[in-house]
């Protein structure tokens, strides 16, 4: 499972080094890893190949004819793309996903348990303020 928060940043070379509990539970599954624009926030998810592969799935069992599941691929799908981790961990963040979710050079990534998220520090900071707040 992802889970806990942890701090990071983007290199000169638009490098960023997954958390090291993170890279162990990518290896332990030995699956491809994946990442696209969040529907919901103005940050990054990465999930494993698992996971989309059940996303396809559930879009493939619900209406052929709906439009509204067809946005949902379209947003889903058309942007999704897999990374490739190497030996230190790193993976290159591309610069439209970058400006998507308006990632500076510090940033923090948030565990979800079958996902991670990739925010920018302030962002991602002010999101776990926001999401607490409403828990209490």
């Amino acid at each position: 499972m992802f889970l806990s928060s942890f701090y990071g940043i983007i290199d000169s070379k638009n490098r960023v080094a997954i958390p090291s509990s993170f890279r162990s539970t990518i290896n332990s599954f030995k699956e491809k890893t994946f990442i696209f624009k969040s529907l919901k926030y103005e940050c990054l998810e990465v999930h494993l190949s698992s996971k989309i592969n059940e996303l396809i799935k559930s879009f493939d069992e619900k209406d052929f004819f709906s439009k509204k599941n067809d946005h949902f691929k379209t947003a889903i799908l058309s942007d999704l793309e897999e990374i490739f981790i190497d030996k230190e961990g790193r993976f290159i963040v591309k610069d439209q996903l970058q400006k998507y979710s308006k990632l500076s050079k510090e940033i923090i990534f948030i565990g979800k348990g079958n996902h991670f998220e990739i925010w920018d520090r302030k962002s991602g900071e002010n999101h776990k303020k926001i999401s607490r707040a409403k828990f209490k």
